[in-house]
This record gives C-alpha cells, structure tokens and sequence, in this order.
C-alpha cells in the first residue's frame, strides 16, 4: 500500500479515536435498555451487507438505524451504533477474511461518518434556531453520505492509483438509490415513533429487509447482465476473427 494512503489511514484512524474519546466523555444513555434493544438490532442489520460490483466494500443497513439514532439517541450512542455497526460489517461472514487496516479504516470511517452527521444535523439547526424533525434527518442523511462515499473513494484512490473523480461516481451510481430509500424509511418510522425507539425498530426491520433482499437482486442482475454482455462481445469478436481467416 502506498505510504500516502497509509497516512490518510492513520489521520482517519486518529479523528475517529477523537471522537470515541469525547463520545465516551458525553456518555449519557437516557434509557440503556431500550439502547440495548436498538444496538442488538442495529448490529443484526450491519450484517445484512451487500457486496458493490468493482468494489472490495460493501454497504448495509445500519445507515437506517444511525440515522435512526441520530434523532433518538444521545451522541455517544449514535457513535457506538457506528462503531459496532462497521465492526459487524467488515468480520462477519466475509468472502475473504479481511485485513487488519481493512477493518481499522471501515471502523474509524463509519465513526467519523456518524459522528459528522450527528454534529451536522444538530448543530446546523442549533445555529439556526431550527426545530425541525424533518431538517434533522435530512441533514443528517446528506452530511452521512457526502462524507462515507467521499472518504471511501479517496482511500481507493490512493491505494489504487486510480481517479477519485471516476471512483466517487461510481461509488454514488450504486449506492445512491440505496441511501435515498434508507433515509425514508428511517425519517418516517422515526417521526412515527419518536420517544418509543423499540417501536421505531419493529417498524423499520421489515421494509428494509425487503428493501436488501431487492437491492441485493438488482446487483445480481446488473452483474449477470454485463457478464452476458461482455460474453456476447466476445462470440462476435470470435467469429469475426474466424471469417477473416
């Protein structure tokens, strides 16, 4: 690995250490059992990941859940939501088992991401003298993906040589559609159960399980569609070869 990308690792890694740092400071859980609840649920959603094509990464649906708590939850559980989130994600059930800077990054990414989206949202609308459920998510939800994309590719990019422009864009093709719908479904379960976080988690389990299993088939399809379309290209270039001789 290029030792720029290895210090662009070690600054996220750093920021993220920060921010578990002043997380466990502010550590004011209002109601630990229904967090418990949440977390343990959160955690079984980190596990339900989808592979991106071309990508050695993948997403889950835990973007619903710290959405979820950035609304609901305290800074410090949000955070820790991140974290557990990320650790699930990159050791459970992988193809390949992973390597030790893999985990690191994709651990300090998902808590810097998390933690960006809390103060964002929050503040933002603290600065403005806001109230506004529907504000909060919304900024949350787009601090959230500007910045894990955006810290993703440039990781990618750096290790790989190749263009953060064409990777960013990439990265968003796929994964965009995927955020919008999180964001949704977590905006409109959480107004619906604001103040009753277990009944928030009942509602949001079920769409976006259906919301994977859908986009998890819609990443099959593409990958079968270009296999066959590279493999159609290859009979034609085949049997042009064959006439000309």
């Amino acid at each position: 690995m290029p030792s720029l990308a290895k210090t662009y690792i070690a600054l996220i890694a750093a920021v993220a250490a920060a921010t578990l740092t002043v997380a466990a400071y502010q550590w004011k859980p209002e109601n630990l059992g229904h967090f418990v609840q949440f977390f343990a649920l959160a955690m079984v959603a980190s596990a339900m990941k989808v592979r991106l094509p071309g990508f050695k990464t993948t997403i889950s649906i835990n973007f619903v859940f710290i959405l979820i708590g950035i609304a609901l939850f305290s800074f410090g559980e949000t955070v820790l939501i991140g974290l557990g989130g990320a650790l699930v994600q990159s050791l459970w059930k992988t193809q390949s088992r992973p390597k030790p800077v893999q985990v690191l990054f994709n651990a300090a990414c998902l808590t810097v991401c998390t933690a960006a989206a809390f103060w964002g949202s929050h503040g933002i609308l603290a600065l403005l003298g806001l109230n506004s459920f529907a504000a909060m998510m919304v900024l949350g939800a787009c601090v959230y993906v500007v910045l894990n994309t955006g810290l993703v590719s440039l990781v990618i990019a750096l290790a790989e040589g190749q263009s953060i422009k064409q990777i960013w864009l990439s990265c968003y093709e796929w994964t965009l559609p995927y955020f919008l719908v999180g964001a949704a479904v977590a905006g409109l379960a959480s107004a619906a159960g604001r103040g009753a976080p277990w009944g928030v988690t009942l509602l949001v389990v079920p769409p976006m399980y259906f919301v994977y299993v859908y986009y998890k088939m819609h990443i099959l399809r593409a990958v079968l569609d270009n296999i066959s379309k590279v493999s159609a290209e290859n009979e034609v270039a085949l049997a042009g070869a064959s006439q000309g001789r």
